[in-house]
């Protein structure tokens, strides 16, 4: 399983879960499957951004961006060609540190 960095991927985590106050430990290894970027691209797809604004755990500020930042999600996977990936709350020296000692 691969890792997304803290960004697009914990604002996907966050609707996905519905989040109307986002916390760090609900979002902190959210498995996002192949299924689940797609349901949103496509949400987020058939509204504008004065519609986005409304969806429950999108954060303040991203409604511009986030169809973008959930295709590049999903182009990640397909690249990788994972077809699940595991969020991550925290920041990239959290990743490498993980990686290099298994924590």
């Amino acid at each position: 399983m691969e890792y997304v960095f803290r960004g697009q991927g914990h604002n996907l985590a966050a609707v996905k879960h519905r989040m109307a106050q986002y916390d760090a430990a609900v979002v902190q290894g959210t498995v996002l499957d192949r299924a689940e970027v797609e349901r949103q691209i496509e949400l987020y797809r058939s509204l504008d951004a004065a519609g986005r604004s409304g969806i429950v755990g999108l954060q303040p500020q991203r409604e511009g961006v986030i169809l973008a930042g959930a295709c590049i999600v999903l182009t990640v996977m397909d690249k990788l060609g994972k077809d699940r990936l595991s969020v991550s709350d925290r920041g990239l020296r959290h990743g490498v540190l993980a990686e290099r000692f298994g924590t």
